[in-house]
């Protein structure tokens, strides 16, 4: 079975992830294995269900021996209690796609949840050794912002799960090194990358940068995190921060977890205290910005300014197709 990195570890899968690099030596962390029958639902708690498309829902119930994510598409992933083992029990015929998409996604979600890390829902980047997160729910910009600031110099950690370590000071390690885009925002923001794959028949693109320098073990200290707004088109236009008080980011953060609405009140309230912890160590802000692709270098620019105030600014660039 393959070895790939992920999540500043390694995962020893049975099946192949084009999406992730591949790891020449190491002990793994994580086990994916498959089986054909599925493990009995006799006594399982729901905890909780999510929906994952308008046709497709996720349910997340307690076993005996760890956890079980049933979706109503992709099959059924029994999570070791130390979140170290997924077992996929496959329904006939399943798409491919969409089962590495709910791998990399809630199911990681619910084994980081096991090892006591907190998920996000979002984007992040490394600006020189701080990793700055953008949350924000679906259309508000997160992985159009990660990618220009990517494209400005930054390094991308993170697209889909902000994976938090709330164990001390918190850092984020790094996810999978591609990021889903709008056709439209790609030709934009990501000028440097290249995509995972040739179609042109997609309306989002899922990209990679050839040149990335990330470590894939190395976990990243988190400087700020920022819940994307947009600006109010009768207002100023100039991005702006706002300081949430602690609690109320706390409770903020909540509603941007990967998995929280899946929990339970047991679950939930433990992922509360992991946020207060964070929040203890890391500013949240409300970050309103301008939704206006023109306006994309001022954005990057401000938010380094933020974080590294004496590096200089990489030239503007004219817009180009990938791979060019």
């Amino acid at each position: 079975m393959p070895d790939y990195h992920i999540f500043g570890g390694v995962l020893r899968s049975v099946l192949e992830f084009p999406e992730l690099a591949e790891a020449a030596s190491g002990t793994p962390t994580w086990w994916l294995t498959k089986r054909d029958e599925a493990p009995s639902r006799a006594g399982l708690e729901l905890l909780g269900t999510a929906e994952v498309t308008p046709a497709a829902s996720v349910s997340l119930s307690q076993a005996a021996d760890g956890l079980q994510v049933a979706f109503d598409d992709t099959g059924l992933f029994a999570v070791s209690a130390d979140g170290c083992h997924i077992t996929w029990t496959p329904p006939r015929q399943p798409d491919m796609d969409a089962v590495r998409r709910d791998i990399l996604g809630r199911v990681f979600a619910v084994s980081l949840h096991q090892q006591g890390v907190v998920t996000l829902h979002g984007s992040a980047v490394d600006l020189d050794g701080q990793a700055i997160a953008f949350l924000a729910p679906k259309y508000h910009g997160k992985s159009t912002t990660a990618a220009a600031l990517v494209d400005s110099g930054a390094t991308l950690l993170a697209d889909d799960i902000v994976a938090v370590t709330t164990d001390g000071s918190p850092r984020v390690l790094p996810s999978v090194p591609t990021i889903l885009l709008w056709q439209d925002s790609a030709a934009r923001v990501a000028q440097e990358a290249v995509p995972l794959r040739e179609d042109d028949g997609v309306r989002k693109l899922q990209v990679r940068w050839r040149e990335n320098h990330r470590t894939p073990a190395r976990t990243t200290p988190l400087a700020a995190i920022y819940l994307l707004a947009p600006l109010p088109p009768d207002g100023p236009q100039e991005a702006r921060r706002e300081e949430l008080p602690a609690v109320l980011a706390t409770v903020a953060l909540l509603g941007q977890t990967k998995i929280g609405s899946m929990l339970g009140v047991k679950g939930r309230a433990r992922v509360l205290h992991q946020l207060g912890d964070v929040t203890a160590h890391a500013p949240v802000f409300r970050l309103q910005i301008p939704r206006d692709f023109g306006r994309l270098e001022e954005l990057t620019g401000t938010i380094w300014s933020w974080h590294q105030p004496d590096r200089p600014r990489r030239p503007t660039r004219e817009p180009s197709r990938h791979g060019e």
